[in-house]
Order: C-alpha cells, then structure tokens, then sequence
C-alpha cells in the first residue's frame, strides 16, 4: 500500500528536501532554525531528515515556522500585481510548497510507524492546523483567480505537456477544494476538512490502541502446533508485557500463521477473534461512531461539490472514472472466486470431517486449507519458512533489482533511521550516480500501525534536482534475539510489493514534485507494486537466495512445488479481497445516511447480498479498515484498485514472457522508462499503452489466479 496519510495530500503530495545547495528562504530568525534540526539545514551526506537529532517538542515549532514559510509564499503568489503566467503562479506554488512539505513528510512518517503518545499528542494538534491551511489554500479567490485565468487561457499559453498536465492537475484539485464554491458551501467545506483530519487520527489511535488492548495470552496447550520459532517469538513478547505464557499481537503477520499452523480449535478461534473485532469492540475503542461521521461529512463534501455519492466523486480521478466501471470489473473476478472458493470449501470440509466438524469456520479454513496444500503438493508452511530467512529475502530483494535495473543497494549504517531497528540503504545507478535513499522498517512495534505502506519521505522533484528519499513499513514478527526471522510466502510477497511502490518513487524523472513517483490515480499506484511479486517465486531468485540455516538451497522440487501451489486457495483470497472493496464502493456509493446509520449492520446486509461464505469473511473489516478511515481521503471508494491494478500488472508482466523472459532487460528498461520515471506528468492509460502497445482485459489475471474456466473467452478490458 502506498501511504496517503499526510492531510497535504494533494497540495503538499510529499516532502522536498535540497540535495544540492539549493537556498531556501529563512522561515524565522536564524537563533530559531539553528535551536530547531527540523528549520536548519538537514544531515549530509544527502540532507535527510535529522531524525537522531529531533526532539519531541520541536515539531510544532517546526510546523508552525514552515507553515508560516509557505503561506508568506502563498500569499506573495496570490497577491502578485503581475498578470498570472505559468512561472510566477503554477511553477511558483512549486517553490512555495516546499517547507511545509519537507517538515510534514518527516512528521508523518513517525505517526505511523512509531506513533507513540507523545507523536499522537502533536499530531491531534497539528491535523486541524493542516486542514485549515489546506482549505486556506484552496479557497484563497484571488489565489484561484490566477489559476483559473491560466486554464481558461491555457491553449495559447504555449506549454510543454508535463506543464500542460501540471496545470490541468493543480486547476482540478482547486475545483475538488471547493475554489469554485461560493458563500456558505465555502465555509462549509473547510469546516469538513478540518473534521475529517481529526476524525482519521483518531480512527487510527483507536486502532492501535483496541491492537494493543486485544493481544491475546495463550497456554502452551494453546501454541501446540506452532514452530519453534514462534513460541519463542511468542514467549518473549509476555516476558517483557510482564506475563507469563505466550502473547500473540492481533496483527495479520502473526494471525494467519497462527491460524494456519496451530492444533488448538478454541486457540484459533480465540485469535481470530481478536484480530476480526479490533474497533469493533464495546469499549471506548470502538470506531463505529468515527466511521459514521466520517462517511456522513464525506457525504456532504461530496454533495457541495455536485456529485450524488462520495464514489462519484472519488472516481472522477481514476482509471476507472466510475463506481459502476469498477464494481462491474469487480465483479467478472468475484463472481468465478466465489464459484471457486464453494469447490474449496467442499475440500477443506471433506477433511475436517475427520475432525468430527460438520461446519466450517472462519477460522478453521487456514487450518485445513494447509493441510489441503500438504496433501496435494507435499509440503508444508513450515518446511517453506526455513528456506525464507529474512536477510536472504532481501538480499534476493537486492539481486532482482540489480538484475532488472541495474541498480545497486548499499546499505548506509551511518546514517541513523527515525527509530530503533530501522536501517538506511543507499540506492545507485550502474555507473554509481546517486539514485535515492530507502529507509526499511521491517519489523512490527506497538507504536506502529497494522499493515504494510510505502512513504516518500522525499519526493523526486527536477526542478531542484531533488533525490528522493522513501521507506517501506511491514510487520514482520521479530525474532527471538541472536535468531533471524522466518517469512511466509504472504510474508515474501509483501516485502517485494512494498518495494515495488519504492521503486516507483525512486526512479521517478519528472520536472515537478507534484507530478513525480506514486502521485498517480488510486487504481493505477498498486500496479508497479504488484507487478515486482512476480519475481518472488522466481527459480533463479529462490535457487540462489531461499536457503535453511545450513546453507542448503531450497531443494528443486520443493520450488517446483511452490510454483504449482501458486492458484491455490485463491478463491478464498481473492473472495475476501473483493469483498472488501465492494463493501468499500457500496458504502460510499450510498446517497443517504441518516444519524442512526450503523457501519457493522451495513456490512453484514452486504456480505448477505452478496452471497458471502461466512467461513472466508473479509480481508478488511470496516472497524479497522484503515486504508480507508485512516486518512480523510485515503482508499476510501478506492480500495478496488488492488485488482484494477491487478488486471495491469497480469497484462504487463506478460511483456516479459512473451519476450526473452523474467530476466528480459530491454523491457525492464522500457517499464522504468514508460511507467516508473513519469508519475503522472500524462494520464495513466497512455502509460500504460506506451508501455504494453494496447489496454489490458481481465484475462490474465484470471488465468493467474486459476479462476478462468476451462473454455471460456477472457472478461471485458478494464476500461
């Protein structure tokens, strides 16, 4: 997932820090910006954020030095006597936005991988701050009399087409900020604003905090079935809470192997519990309350703007221009994963009736589903886990990128990360041409959120010849100390994903920042991050790096073993996948919600009507759904660009195969060149074209999946 937390997502898309020795006007006097890391210049060797030397109370000094910085500028720009050209308006709101974003992205990326008290503390105060700022900006008259008078004029202006597409971008995020509104819609729209930043704070410590409060302690009768690994995994997180046993966190990497591996039935469903009902719980944790709101004001926002949905509007500003073009792709894929995943079930029913049970549950499926793939392809999740220590997965990481791309990561232990654990690689051409930083926070903590998320720290931006800096968060379990962790496939599949969306930041060569990196439609940001999954179970990668504590490869018919497994249980996987975003795109498709509206009801009226297997459930359940209510905006009417994305990324890597393979490095060159360098300096399908020579259909994704019948022709494009 690429993370939209920041409240300046759309004018303040990332943070801008100089490389170069590019001056940046003073924001305050000079005793404060040396006193303050966060004001001054930043740390060589490549001015990234001085982590190690911020302190807690610095940041809203910070804050509001630069947010002063940036509206002097704004100001400076709106109140210019000179007639409005594209340098002092558009190209100026470039330069003006850049204190502010340096600051905020530095900010943000501590709310969510370290969101301790004191950050949450900052960041309560700060999100209402930001969101009249925001609106500040959006509904300045004369600021967006300038712009307008550009776009009216904009054919004789005489631009290239990366300032054409700037322009055009910057005219419709003024218009979806309520610029051309009048009177009390106006004020009405900032006042949303402000609330739905406070609301998605709140969403998110309301997570964490009902994570923390369900971790769950189990007996050693409980952990029967669970590897060596993750007892003491396990056993050491109750030592050092202070309790004796073994303390499980309800977070997705430590669920689903529990659920996979564990013997213990009532174990399971104790677990499971606890990782489905996170927010949904009669404490002072519950989000029901927060969601509501959030999607009555969404509502609301939505409705001053014109559109009769919040789904109408979100998708203005997609590949798939509609709700009903999205739910319909949606649902050529659901309609064969349900079918699908009903065979499955039969199966894994068939063998729990051995065990006396006559009905599958929720948390019974991964249980059977594995000893299902035992049976069937002869080998297990632990057997795979040995062949997967973590070093090996990123030096496999390293290797397929050097091989790809010809780029080269070296990690830097001299530069600090922003919290314990974090480490910093540098990441350079073939001929060693400085290509940007990675910051990699692999492993889970309490203060982190569930999930995994890619930043950018630092955009990408020409005009300043600004390197970029980025970092990916997962959630791995820990090790026991002096061990390495044990990944899953999942686990595997994650760390290439997350490093795909890195990817498309760090090789990001546009003019402007707003345009660079993953600043691109919803349903198009998933798809380099999916397309780098498909290097996971690559022969060569796993022949060379899957290796046990012995330093034996992973043996050839054990990967032979893994590519064929690749299909199954996808129905299950992909049903609840699906499920969630087509509850997503109906709840927000809603045209009313009266104050009685209740978010839990409605997603069981939906699961119902969609004819929902109760024993797979969702992948996301709306109480702790947090690409969606996390953020104002986030996913929200959104979270189908998992599989629109899908669809792209199935086509796409059939260009490799239909070439000289996985390895093929003039389309790896033609794929960083017609997609990962252009971020959205022009709309994505022509990306997509430039790089594929056509669209896509929905085939070969089917095909990937196991999900087309035999016989039967691909589903309509994705268009």
């Amino acid at each position: 997932m690429r993370s939209l937390t920041s409240l300046l997502a759309l004018l303040l898309a990332g943070p801008v820090l100089a490389q170069a020795a590019v001056p940046l006007p003073a924001a305050v006097p000079s005793p404060v910006r040396s006193a303050n890391p966060l004001l001054g210049e930043w740390a060589p060797p490549f001015r990234q954020p001085p982590f190690e030397s911020i302190r807690t109370d610095q940041w809203l000094p910070a804050f509001d030095a630069a947010m002063g910085e940036t509206r002097a500028a704004i100001d400076r720009i709106a109140n210019n006597p000179a007639p409005p050209t594209f340098a002092n308006t558009i190209e100026a709101l470039e330069w003006a936005r850049l204190p502010l974003a340096r600051v905020s992205g530095a900010f943000f990326t501590l709310t969510q991988a370290d969101g301790t008290p004191e950050i949450g503390a900052i960041e309560e105060k700060i999100s209402p701050k930001l969101a009249r700022f925001s609106s500040d900006t959006w509904l300045n008259a004369k600021l967006w009399g300038r712009v307008k008078t550009l776009w009216d004029a904009r054919a004789t202006l005489n631009l290239t087409p990366e300032q054409a597409r700037l322009l055009e971008i910057t005219q419709r995020n003024f218009v979806r900020g309520g610029a051309a509104l009048s009177g009390d819609a106006r004020a009405r729209i900032a006042a949303i604003d402000e609330r739905l930043s406070g609301l998605g704070v709140e969403f998110s410590q309301k997570l964490v905090a009902d994570q923390k409060a369900n971790e769950v302690l189990l007996s050693e009768a409980e952990v029967a079935g669970l590897p060596a690994d993750a007892r003491a995994g396990a056993a050491e997180k109750a030592k050092a809470a202070g309790k004796a046993g073994y303390l499980v966190v309800p977070t997705r990497s430590e669920v689903e192997p529990f659920l996979t591996l564990a013997t213990n039935r009532a174990a399971r469903e104790k677990v499971w519990r606890a990782f489905v009902m996170r927010g949904d719980n009669p404490n002072a944790n519950n989000s029901g309350a927060v969601i509501r709101e959030m999607l009555k004001l969404r509502l609301e926002r939505a409705k001053l703007l014109g559109y009769n949905s919040y789904a109408d509007y979100a998708l203005e500003n997609s590949m798939a221009k509609t709700p009903q073009a999205a739910t319909r792709l949606m649902m050529e894929v659901y309609r064969p994963a349900l079918a699908k995943a009903r065979e499955e079930e039969a199966d894994l029913l068939t063998l729990a009736g051995a065990d006396g049970l006559t009905r599958l549950e929720a948390w019974d499926w991964r249980y059977y589903a594995e000893k299902v793939r035992q049976q069937r392809y002869a080998f297990d999740e632990g057997e795979l886990k040995q062949y997967l220590a973590m070093p090996n997965m990123e030096a496999a990481l390293w290797d397929t990128t050097q091989r790809l791309f010809g780029l080269k990561v070296t990690e830097r232990p001299d530069i600090p990360g922003y919290v314990q654990g974090v480490r910093v690689f540098e990441v350079r051409e073939a001929d060693g041409r400085h290509v940007g930083l990675f910051y990699a926070d692999w492993f889970t903590r309490p203060t982190k959120q569930p999930g995994a998320w890619m930043n950018e720290i630092r955009e990408q931006n020409g005009m300043l010849g600004l390197a970029p800096i980025v970092a990916n968060n997962c959630n791995y379990t820990p090790p026991p100390p002096g061990q390495v962790a044990l990944l899953s496939m999942d686990d595997v599949d994650t760390l290439f994903h997350e490093f795909g969306h890195a990817l498309h930041g760090l090789l990001s060569n546009t003019r402007y920042a707003s345009l660079s990196g993953t600043n691109v439609y919803r349903d198009f940001v998933e798809f380099p991050s999916q397309v780098y999954e498909h290097w996971t179970t690559n022969p060569d990668i796993l022949a060379t790096h899957a290796k046990n504590a012995a330093g034996q490869p992973m043996p050839a018919a054990l990967i032979d073993k893994v590519k064929a497994a690749s299909t199954f249980n996808q129905g299950y996987l992909t049903v609840q996948q699906l499920s969630s975003a087509l509850v997503d795109m109906e709840i927000h498709s809603l045209t009313e919600i009266p104050d009685t509206f209740d978010p839990m009801a409605f997603e069981a009226q939906a699961l119902k009507r969609m004819d929902m297997l109760e024993a797979v459930g969702m992948r996301h359940r709306l109480p702790q759904f947090s690409h969606l209510f996390s953020s104002p905006e986030g996913y929200a009417a959104g979270y189908y660009s998992y599989t629109w994305s899908e669809v792209l990324e199935a086509d796409a890597y059939e260009a490799w195969l239909e070439a000289r393979g996985p390895w093929d490095t003039d389309v790896a060159a033609r794929y960083r060149r017609e997609i990962l360098s252009v971020g959205t300096t022009r709309p994505p399908e022509e990306s997509y074209v430039a790089f594929r020579g056509r669209m896509p259909t929905a085939d070969a994704l089917l095909k990937n999946r196991g999900l087309l019948p035999p016989g039967k022709g691909a589903p309509a494009a994705a268009r």
